[in-house]
């Protein structure tokens, strides 16, 4: 294969470069002690640029080439063949993680590999190049290509895209010639992210053979029912692993094999799991697979917003899941279903660290509820304090006679009382109250509305979560079997008196967004509730920001 980089090393930068006879490209070569002055003046030239156009990430990372090149005197970087193959391959790499490879410049990149010879002013440019698609693979592949931020304000866990970890990082792979193995480390390392990787390599496969059958609408079908439809659902199930494709079964018997995958599908799809084979259940086996493999990539952006500052200890809430994880020491101990905010009134995503229990807690309104419930219910009727057991509060904590109060009169935002609900099974906090300070005013709590843990989708609250085994999380994050056991909570709760215990560690919560996980070779998916899906989609699939350097050709 003809080298570029003796070209690089062998003439002045600012000389026009002749065209050489090919030669056989050397394993290594030393850098040049005089500085490549090109590099420098492109990278002044980028900062330079006052065209509108240009992005305030394109120019960070401008700014980021600049800092990393100035530490190293602008010498050249890309001095070895081998470096380039290995950037090479992990750039393609990226396509398993769900990324765009044309983000990272690799069509140049191939040019340039091909090239048995660059002019000095082209070989400034690749050197850039190649430069700034590591640090850019690098960021994306650790922290995610789309800023959280930029679709939701509420984000608050830390995101340090602009640390200076990987341009050192890539001085370490320079010096020790390890591309490869210094990108592999800086990628997540998490059997969720890795499992759902796997299955987008999977569904791209399942792609490329043509999908999945389309299953028609008709009547619901139940054990034992005969139609000539079921031919067509048990490829469908085939397709995507949820029965077993042992044998060539031609029946039209809705048999007990396939209501048990039905069952299988629902379950991992978070319906019903009745084996009823019904409309709701044929419109999300009749998702295209291109959609599902769509939604693992947005998943896998979104697990590189949060993996990487996770704790070995947490609570995982997935509202779009409707489920709470209770993780000690890096592993999954405890699960248990939650009820999130209505599409309305919104679970917000953020960090928050977990650090007193409330037992028999009193509920006072928040300002929310006040403002769009609360209030409006008074205008009409005073007996929706005595309806909800609460009572008029002061500012000094004395109570208040309702009918002294003129409700037509005050909004939500210049209410001058609180209303307390007294503690109790009919409490609306339930029994256990789990505080995280946060600017939301949403925490963790008990419910007595119990029966509401049954259905499917659980957007029912008014933005704070609601936890269906309290008694048990309440164990966990406590941490003290002697003085605080199963048995002496729910003695501390059957007293019904207000207690406030400190946790004897702060754990920290996340409450995060994801509409497709993975357990082992199972694949996961949640209704998009809050509607999120396709703008992530439309930010992860927008091509970046290139360079804009005529003379090298690009």
């Amino acid at each position: 294969m003809i080298g570029i980089f003796l070209v690089w090393l062998a003439f002045s930068p600012l000389q026009p470069v002749p065209v050489k006879p090919a030669v056989t490209q050397p394993e290594q070569f030393q850098p040049q002690k005089e500085p490549l002055v090109g590099i420098a003046e492109k990278i002044h030239g980028l900062l330079r640029q006052k065209n509108p156009a240009v992005s305030t990430e394109r120019a960070l990372f401008n700014i980021r080439l600049e800092r990393f090149y100035a530490a190293r005197g602008f010498q050249p970087v890309w001095t070895k063949r081998a470096m380039v193959a290995e950037l090479i391959h992990a750039v393609e790499e990226s396509a398993d993680d769900g990324l765009d490879p044309a983000d990272y410049h690799i069509r140049e990149i191939r040019t340039l590999y091909s090239k048995p010879t660059v002019t000095s002013e082209q070989a400034s440019c690749y050197d850039l190049l190649l430069t700034d698609s590591f640090l850019t693979l690098a960021t994306h592949l650790r922290y995610g290509k789309v800023n959280p931020e930029t679709l939701d304000t509420h984000w608050n866990i830390g995101n340090t895209k602009s640390s200076t970890t990987f341009e050192y990082k890539l001085q370490q792979a320079i010096v020790n010639g390890q591309i490869a193995i210094v990108l592999k480390e800086l990628r997540l390392q998490h059997p969720g992210y890795d499992q759902l990787k796997k299955g987008l390599a999977r569904y791209r496969t399942i792609s490329r053979e043509g999908g999945w059958p389309i299953l028609a609408e008709g009547a619901k079908l139940q054990e034992g029912a005969r139609a000539r439809r079921v031919a067509v659902l048990r490829q469908r199930l085939k397709a995507s692993g949820d029965i077993a494709a042992l044998h060539a079964d031609t029946s039209t018997v809705y048999s007990k094999e396939l209501v048990d995958a039905v069952k299988r599908f629902q379950k991992r799809n978070g319906m019903e799991s009745d084996g009823v084979l019904g409309t709701s259940t044929i419109r999300v086996m009749n998702i295209p697979v291109e959609r599902r493999m769509d939604e693992i990539r947005l998943n896998l952006e979104r697990y590189r917003w949060f993996l990487h500052d996770l704790e070995p200890t947490a609570i995982l809430v997935n509202i779009a899941g409707f489920t709470l994880d209770y993780v000690e020491n890096g592993h999954n101990r405890w699960s248990t279903r939650v009820i999130v905010g209505k599409p309305k009134r919104e679970t917000p995503l953020f960090r928050a660290d977990m650090q007193y229990i409330i037992l028999n807690p009193q509920w006072v309104i928040p300002p929310t509820i006040l403002a769009k419930d609360a209030l409006p219910a008074l205008r009409k009727s005073s007996s929706y304090l005595g309806h909800k057991k609460l009572n008029v509060i002061d500012k000094n904590g004395a109570v208040v006679d309702p009918a002294s109060v003129n409700w037509s009169q005050y909004s939500g935002t210049d209410f001058p009382y609180h209303l307390q609900q007294s503690a109790g099974d009919h409490g609306a906090l339930g029994r256990v109250k789990f505080l995280l300070p946060n600017r939301y005013i949403v925490y963790l709590h008990d419910t007595p509305d119990k029966g509401l843990f049954a259905a499917s989708r659980r957007t029912f609250s008014s933005g704070c979560v609601r936890v269906q085994n309290p008694v048990a999380l309440a164990t966990l994050v406590l941490q003290d079997s002697v003085r605080w056991s199963r048995e002496k909570i729910l003695a501390a709760i059957k007293t019904g008196k207000t207690r406030t215990v400190p946790l004897p560690k702060r754990i920290p919560v996340y409450l995060l967004y994801l509409t497709a996980t993975a357990e082992g070779d199972e694949l996961h998916f949640r209704d998009d509730v809050y509607n999120r899906d396709d703008k992530l989609l439309k930010a992860l699939d927008r091509p970046l920001p290139q360079f804009k350097m005529e003379s090298c050709g690009f």
